[in-house]
């Protein structure tokens, strides 16, 4: 196997592995978000339900209301307190570079591998340098966000040049409109 195809090949397994690790990444973050809405959201009800109550003098139970008061206002410190913007914030950008290095390896193969192998080699460790940045931070998301990833891989969803293969989303949804 020459320099070229090694290196061609190295690139395209680099950028295919970096594709699962930016989708963990990725899905693992939704959730954070997700996490950190719904406290926000839950304590903002809670505490208007518990104002609006005491303000309209409406007859609740005082035990609820000053649960629905407690809740929000320890919801939010909760947040603080585990440090979940911090933790949102790291995975976006571990996300970001794991999928800018995957970005740079797929090209990699499939263009600048076409260059002379001078440029080529040049090009395959700048991205492989980029790789090497992302996975210098130690950020592992769950088990179950690699399993997800993995399906949504395996369905197709991230082959656009092939939609014939597709057996995720865009398969189910032109199988709704079109009955095939």
């Amino acid at each position: 196997m020459t320099l070229a195809e090694s290196l061609t090949k190295q690139c395209a397994d680099e950028s295919r592995n970096t594709l699962y690790t930016s989708t963990s990444f990725y899905i693992y973050l939704r959730r954070l978000r997700f996490r950190r809405a719904a406290l926000w959201v839950i304590a903002g009800v809670s505490s208007t339900i518990a104002a609006s109550a005491v303000v309209a003098e409406f007859s609740m139970n005082p035990v609820l209301v000053a649960g629905l008061t407690l809740a929000g206002v320890v919801l939010p410190g909760i947040a603080k307190a585990t440090k979940l913007d911090e933790e949102i914030e790291a995975y976006e950008k571990q996300a970001a570079a794991f999928k800018k290095a995957e970005a740079h390896l797929d090209r990699a193969a499939k263009v600048w591998s076409k260059k002379p192998v001078e440029d080529f080699e040049k090009e395959a460790r700048h991205a492989q340098e980029l790789l090497d940045i992302a996975r210098s931070v130690s950020l592992t998301p769950p088990e179950w966000t690699f399993k997800a990833a993995q399906a949504k891989i395996q369905s197709g969803d991230y082959d656009p040049d092939e939609p014939e293969v597709r057996r995720g989303f865009w398969r189910r949804l032109k199988w709704c409109l079109t009955g095939r």
